[in-house]
């Protein structure tokens, strides 16, 4: 039986949406493509293709084409001060200085500055999975994350876009490819940037590839 409350001007509309999201699906699979790229998840979760995930104010045509944190390796300072921290009760009880502290205020100390220690780690590995770069086929969304209750997201459309560019220097850089890519954009903010995450060339050619196939769509009018 016919459906009387759908009228021609939704089933048209439904219609135009479909076919949109079917051309850019299109179209992001040839950008892959040209790039050399599909889908993937790679360098420990920082650097993914056509991720299955979603995130805050996600449209509901928009799709995640790249989502990038920064390199594993870019953890390593904290990593090493974290180790210092977990060490330095023993070193320190070890040289005598707190021989005349009773047990029971040594053993509340180092534990209190334990769960300091365990604190310190968990922000920093918050920071590192929640802070994201994400590409998707209308935008670059940069989101910052500082703890639970505070985030900074920064958004940039792809026809916005005047000049992506991707800097690396250095042999820790060279040799474990990685580096910076930096979006100049129209926009109120004017640059939009991704810090120390991996493939930054790659990540730089697929931002001009879609890029430039929007604004391709935009003069034929679709």
């Amino acid at each position: 039986m016919p459906d009387l409350y759908t009228s021609n001007t939704q089933t048209e509309y439904q219609k135009d949406q479909k076919e949109s999201i079917a051309w850019w699906k299109e179209v992001v699979a040839d950008v892959l493509k040209n790039s050399g790229e599909y889908k993937r998840s790679a360098v420990m979760g920082a650097y993914n293709i056509l991720p299955d995930q979603k995130f805050v104010t996600q449209q509901e045509d928009e799709d995640i084409v790249v989502l990038l944190r920064a390199h594993p390796i870019t953890n390593i300072p904290w990593i090493l001060v974290a180790i210092l921290m977990l060490i330095l009760p023993g070193l320190l009880v070890s040289t005598g200085m707190f021989a005349a502290t009773p047990i029971k205020y040594l053993f509340i100390g180092r534990m209190t500055w334990y769960l300091m220690t365990l604190m310190f780690i968990m922000e920093k590995v918050l920071y590192w999975f929640y802070s994201v770069f994400i590409i998707t086929n209308e935008r670059i969304v940069d989101i910052d994350f500082y703890n639970l209750m505070f985030r900074i997201v920064t958004y940039a459309n792809l026809n916005h876009i005047e000049e992506p560019a991707s800097v690396t220097g250095g042999f820790i850089r060279s040799l474990f490819k990685y580096g910076d890519v930096w979006v100049t954009t129209a926009s109120e903010k004017p640059t939009v940037e991704a810090l120390g995450v991996p493939y930054p060339d790659k990540v730089v050619e697929i931002i001009s590839r879609l890029s430039e196939e929007l604004e391709k769509r935009r003069e034929q009018g679709k």
